[in-house]
């Protein structure tokens, strides 16, 4: 990872140096400055008309006095204590897809909306409806009645390197079409507790409240990522930010535009990284697995009788190197089908066969961690 600070004092450095090189060495340094510069400017002005504001609006019910539950009260004074429905207003981002009007966001963006309203490029301002929402990704697809829209162009996230240049691209606090830029910091970033299914592209391009659904793009105007998270104890730009890799977002888009919904295989765990001290605690010698923590009563793992701190160490012949790893395994077994797990317990390696079942709706839309 780039040190921001290391960066700092390189620009100081170069500057040094060229105010003591000759005026000729002096104009081709600022030449190939201003051709970087350009190839900023033409990423930027690329992906930009792809990227919209979305505006979304959520009623709250009122509630009677919670008094009035056991104690008959004047309809007046009930009225008076009630608290009245309220309209919550919420701002974040999103990036065009298809030119029918399909816009990838997050769906922390618009989840429980009564109203979403998007603004493109040209100032124009629509109104739009979810077509389909996936809480475990942190996805969601909105769909505007409009045609000939300029879609974005999906990069292939595998191909990205820490260390590239990056373009953050979205509407921080309310300020449409806003950019910045930074790196890669980070990829195959897990545990953070954003989403059910992580493997995020970390960035040091400034993401700040409002960049949720925006576009990460590459310096050739290409959609590598769609912004969903920070890390921060502020609230505010702290040089650690989040985004769902292309490749992932593209293919549960598709998903998402079909189906309403993404269907995932469920084993029914709790699931655990196994740390080196883990290993030595339980008395496993392997350097990868997954520690079951915990066993859903009546899931796949409870039938086939899988036990907390069972350590699985291979999945339907795939080896589970962590708990992305696995989490992606069991998601794509095909619901109905016995998989054949190799699990460690008490030091000795044992098979178990697990009929994977369709994973089940979250309760509210929240994010749920087992799998």
């Amino acid at each position: 990872m780039v040190n921001p600070r290391f960066s700092t004092i390189a620009a100081l450095l170069a500057v040094t140096c060229i105010s003591s090189v000759p005026a000729t060495a002096q104009d081709d340094l600022a030449l190939r400055a201003q051709e970087l510069s350009k190839v900023f400017a033409r990423a930027a002005s690329a992906v930009m008309p792809s990227v919209v504001n979305i505006s979304t609006m959520t009623v709250i019910p009122g509630r009677r006095p919670a008094i009035a539950d056991f104690f008959p009260l004047p309809e007046e004074l009930t009225r008076m204590l009630s608290e009245p429905p309220q309209q919550v207003r919420s701002l974040g981002s999103g990036v065009i897809i298809r030119s029918d009007g399909h816009i990838v966001t997050n769906s922390h963006v618009v989840a429980k909306a009564q109203r979403i309203q998007v603004g493109l490029m040209d100032d124009q301002v629509v109104e739009g409806s979810v077509v389909g929402l996936d809480a475990a990704s942190d996805l969601a697809v909105v769909k505007v009645a409009l045609n000939g829209l300029p879609a974005a162009q999906w990069a292939d996230s595998e191909s990205l390197e820490v260390g590239e240049w990056v373009l953050a691209i979205g509407s921080p606090h309310g300020l449409k079409h806003s950019v910045t830029a930074g790196i890669v910091s980070a990829k195959g970033r897990t545990q953070t507790a954003i989403s059910g299914y992580e493997d995020f592209i970390q960035t040091d391009a400034a993401i700040n409240p409002g960049n949720s659904g925006g576009a990460l793009a590459n310096l050739h105007g290409e959609v590598v990522g769609i912004n969903t998270a920070i890390v921060s104890s502020t609230g505010g730009y702290e040089g650690i930010g989040f985004a769902i890799p292309s490749n992932t977002a593209a293919s549960l888009c598709k998903l998402l535009m079909t189906e309403g919904r993404v269907v995932r295989g469920y084993l029914g765990i709790v699931p655990a990284e196994l740390t080196p001290m883990m290993a030595q605690r339980l008395g496993v010698n392997v350097s990868q697995g997954v520690i079951v923590r915990a066993v859903y009563q009546n899931s796949p793992a409870h039938r086939a009788g899988l036990l907390p701190y069972d350590v699985l160490v291979s999945f339907a012949g795939r080896p589970v190197e962590n708990v992305a790893s696995l989490a992606r395994a069991v998601a794509e077994a095909p619901r109905g089908q016995a998989a054949e797990i190799v699990a460690i317990r008490n030091g000795r390696r044992i098979t178990i066969t697990a009929v994977i079942e369709e994973r089940p709706e979250q309760l509210s839309g929240e994010v749920w961690f087992g799998i």
